[in-house]
């Protein structure tokens, strides 16, 4: 769950007080604590290292759902034929080329650091000019009424090396920074992690950084490369420095060049992706989406709330989720009774903004026309006293009615939403009904003691066999989900229409990403999608189409209505309106095939 919304939203839940409902399903197919157990022991173990996107710890756990899917005959729902979605992000900060640490000793002996190995540049310092000076130890460097590692030490025109500030320490490296620039100092090289079981080098994140202001260059080395060049052990002058000394027998006359070079960081994350087939001729072509995210906060390099560099395994958030919906994928794998085609998606990027599930709806491999709704697990590993939080329900008239009769003995606290701290809100923004399903937050929420001894699976496996009823329950309807924003609500159709013999017609395939939120006449764009025939035309974020062919365009039901008879093929011109600007433009839809029995492709 991403903390980044969580943090600037108010959520007001009601407890039902409607009496339990259990409705039994001719196939109640169980969910075990012990599967459950499985998939969590791995993907929150620390093998993964907390599974930051882009990471490969994120990979073996892409690589590990993929082969799920795999192994129990889903097909892959990727673009290409892939399992994986792949789209890029850029966060954090790393050593540019022009990174350099050089040490010299007093006898001439040069000994070169490696960038991203021994040594990491600091946020905060002075890029791109070098300096070149004396390295003086000033131990923790912290000066105090009571204290003054600087006592007795020229540091003037010289490079302070000293230990990083551990998480609370309120003697920060910001503070630690001034400090040195008040005396004199030109640089500074923290020695070692910030914590003895920490990530052995400090890493380049802002809660890390040292005071801008301060103007100093600064790097941070690992252990093994301070008693290299120091001449004494780690951990006694870690110990001896935290009592209030410095050590003695720092090497005489060393000498260090430091330039610095930061550069944001920019990766590559995959969204994990399959398909189960309906079985119905009619709403088979139809999907409904089970979604979670596996992505988590790795070391602690964004949004952990105990700042600490220590692997954070998101046992709860969100291996229970993801677990979860592997769990769904193997029950209706085997019963195949599932009237629409399921979709199965596992998001990377949502702790760093939802990314991998906004990639997907700006990017989509099925027609999100054609989605029936969106349900989503996020943090579904804490149920205490049975209480059970779902959102979305303002999302489609149609949620109210399900969920009366889907309570099963929980305590629903329902809120109408959709909140925007998980996955499901770039569904809703797309225009698709979504629910929500959570356990609550707790202590251990984006803290390193997320782990797994400590979810409760037995109530893990009460929440995935009500979801299998929910994914029931939403199939039996046979129209597709209202939509409702605010007290408007649409009704949806499909994007294809059925012949009286049951042979699908017409299908063409657009590439439109229509803007839900608009309510201007026309239809404005939030995007469109890679390769289609809307980006072929020149269509674009921002363009709103005010006619298609003769028809004037007023909403997206007077594109759906033009679509159900469309030709492949058939060029038609489109006027839009871009900057103020009426222009005309010509498409040429492309023919789809929304289900593809031998593989899957974009639609």
């Amino acid at each position: 769950m991403n903390v980044f919304f969580l943090l600037t939203s108010l959520h007001l839940f009601a407890f039902s007080n409607l009496p339990p409902h259990i409705i039994h399903s001719d196939n109640d197919v169980l969910i075990s604590a012990s599967a459950l157990r499985s998939h969590v022991d791995f993907l929150a173990s620390d093998k993964l290292e907390g599974r930051m996107s882009g990471t490969e710890g994120e990979r073996a756990a892409g690589d590990y759902i993929a082969k799920w899917f795999k192994d129990h005959g889903l097909k892959p729902a990727g673009p290409n034929g892939s399992y994986f979605q792949e789209f890029p992000i850029t966060y954090g900060g790393e050593a540019g080329p022009e990174c350099e640490l050089t040490f010299t000793t007093s006898t001439a002996k040069k000994v070169t650091a490696e960038p991203n190995k021994d040594f990491n540049p600091v946020y905060g310092s002075v890029e791109k000019t070098p300096v070149e000076a004396e390295v003086v130890f000033v131990g923790e460097g912290r000066v105090s009424e009571n204290r003054d590692d600087y006592e007795g030490l020229d540091v003037k025109g010289k490079i302070v090396m000293l230990f990083p500030a551990a998480p609370g320490d309120r003697f920060n490296n910001n503070s630690r920074s001034r400090i040195a620039k008040e005396k004199g100092a030109v640089g500074m090289i923290f020695a070692g992690p910030i914590e003895e079981d920490s990530y052995p080098l400090m890493r380049v994140t802002r809660t890390r950084s040292i005071s801008r202001d301060a103007g100093l260059v600064a790097v941070a080395i690992t252990a093994n490369l301070f008693e290299k060049v120091s001449g004494l052990k780690y951990k006694e002058a870690r110990k001896t420095a935290a009592s209030g000394y410095v050590p003695r027998g720092f090497a005489k006359g060393l000498k260090a060049k430091i330039k610095v070079d930061i550069q944001q960081r920019k990766i590559t994350a995959r969204n994990v992706m399959a398909m189960l087939p309906g079985n119905d001729p009619k709403l088979k072509n139809q999907y409904i989406i089970i979604g979670a995210h596996y992505d988590h906060v790795g070391w602690g390099d964004i949004g952990a709330l105990d700042a600490a560099e220590k692997i954070h395994n998101g046992a709860d958030d969100n291996a229970s989720g993801t677990s979860t919906v592997l769990e769904l994928a193997r029950v209706f794998a085997q019963t195949k009774d599932n009237r629409r085609t399921l979709v199965f998606q596992l998001y990377s990027g949502e702790e760093l903004g939802l990314v991998g599930s906004f990639y997907f709806t700006k990017n989509p491999t099925i027609d999100l026309n054609a989605v029936h709704c969106m349900i989503n697990l996020d943090m579904v590993g804490n149920l205490t006293d049975d209480k059970l939080e779902l959102d979305g329900l303002a999302t489609s008239t149609a949620w109210e009615d399900i969920v009366s009769q889907l309570t099963n003995g929980f305590k629903i606290a329902k809120n109408g939403g959709p909140r925007g701290d998980s996955d499901h809100y770039a569904f809703a923004a797309a225009g698709i009904p979504v629910l929500f399903f959570h356990t609550g937050l707790h202590e251990r929420y984006h803290r390193a003691t997320d782990d797994a001894p400590a979810l409760n699976y037995e109530g893990m496996a009460k929440v995935g066999n009500l979801v299998a009823k929910y994914i029931r329950a939403v199939d039996k309807q046979e129209e597709l989900l209202p939509f409702k924003k605010g007290e408007q609500v649409t009704k949806r159709k499909p994007p294809s229409k059925e012949s009286p013999t049951g042979e699908t017609t017409r299908r063409v395939r657009v590439g439109l990403i229509p803007d839900y939120t608009n309510n201007e006449p026309g239809v404005l764009l939030a995007g469109v999608s890679a390769n289609s025939p809307a980006e072929k035309a020149g269509l674009k974020a921002g363009d709103r189409i005010v006619q298609w062919g003769t028809k004037k365009i007023n909403s997206i039901e007077d594109l759906q209505e033009i679509f159900e008879t469309a030709e492949p093929g058939k060029p038609v011109k489109v006027k839009i309106v871009r900057n103020g600007k009426e222009i005309e433009i010509t498409i040429t839809p492309e023919a789809i095939d929304l289900i593809n029995t031998d593989s899957t492709k974009a639609a």
